[in-house]
């Protein structure tokens, strides 16, 4: 057999067992963990565990570790996607056990969701005055791929996921990202990834993301400047950076607000673009536009 037939043979075969696609077709929606795939599934957990191995040895699934959970999802980008969309293309969406299958994915999620609620962050989303500024300074041009530092519940992720080519949530706290995946997966946003993550060592290439945003994380942050310069270090050249602080958390006798932030932009290598204050009836925010300087390497005309 040509070696260029390979894998698209070792898919094939992956997938061609009616357990196998039906766990395709619900990990297409969003990010799941053993048990809560065996109680949709209605099957043991070693009988699931065979399945997903021979799924994710065929790249068909993308497996990952947070903290004391496994999740599972089908790949978000690449031949993984483009594959497992040509496969879940041949299935009839309508069929009676895929139906219930998902049924059983909404109540495995609305559990969740109460669950996580227990442990939900303290910081509430943002007032809707925000989310228009938002909009409308980030619609005027692609997202593209797009990375949301400290996610919270994800609800930016919620508000500009349908706007990205790519969307990934990052925050420290397990607690947040079940909350998260309960609120984006649950909104319909199967390609929206969350992952656990520190901001001072993002698990991102260098200039991955096209937009980030990051919302009232900086000023609470222990060295913000570096947690900065992290974010930075992910966008592509020209890639456009949205700050959402409390006014009062960065006022100081010593500098302004706004000019905390002109600073911190100017020390991470970002021009810094409007700031807009808000006022809300529960405090003072800022809310920053600013973009990766671009840089030209030798040899090149410009550099990523």
């Amino acid at each position: 057999m040509p070696a260029a037939f390979l894998p698209a043979v070792s898919a094939l075969r992956a997938a061609a067992e009616s357990t196998r696609l039906r766990l395709l077709a619900v990990l297409a929606r969003g990010e799941l963990t053993v048990s809560e795939i065996c109680e949709i599934l209605g099957q043991s957990q070693p009988r699931i565990s065979r399945h997903l191995k021979l799924l994710s040895d065929a790249g068909l699934l993308d497996r990952f570790r947070e903290q004391h959970w496994v999740y599972y999802r089908t790949p978000a980008a690449g031949e993984g996607l483009e594959t497992v969309q040509r496969i879940l293309s041949l299935v009839n969406e309508n069929d009676e056990v895929l139906r219930r299958d998902r049924r059983k994915l909404e109540e495995v999620l609305a559990a969740r969701a109460r669950l996580a609620a227990e442990h939900a962050l303290a910081s509430a989303d943002l007032p809707g005055e925000v989310d228009t500024i938002l909009l409308k300074e980030l619609g005027a041009e692609a997202l593209g791929a797009l990375l949301d530092v400290g996610t919270g519940s994800g609800h930016l992720l919620e508000l500009l996921g349908p706007q990205a080519a790519r969307a990934v949530g990052v925050d420290i706290s397990s607690d947040a990202l079940r909350l998260a995946r309960t609120n984006v997966h649950g909104a319909g946003l199967s390609h929206v990834e969350l992952q656990r993550g520190d901001m001072y060592q993002l698990p991102f290439e260098r200039a991955s993301f096209d937009t980030a945003i990051v919302d009232r994380v900086l000023a609470n942050a222990a060295t913000p400047l570096a947690a900065l310069a992290e974010i930075t270090r992910t966008l592509k050249n020209g890639g456009r950076l949205m700050v959402i602080e409390d006014f009062d958390a960065l006022d100081d006798e010593q500098t302004n607000p706004i000019a905390t932030l002109r600073g911190w932009f100017a020390a991470a290598g970002l021009e810094c673009g409007r700031i807009h204050p808000v006022d809300t009836e529960h405090g003072h925010l800022l809310v920053a536009l600013a973009r990766r300087k671009t840089t030209v390497a030798a040899g090149s005309s410009v550099a990523a």
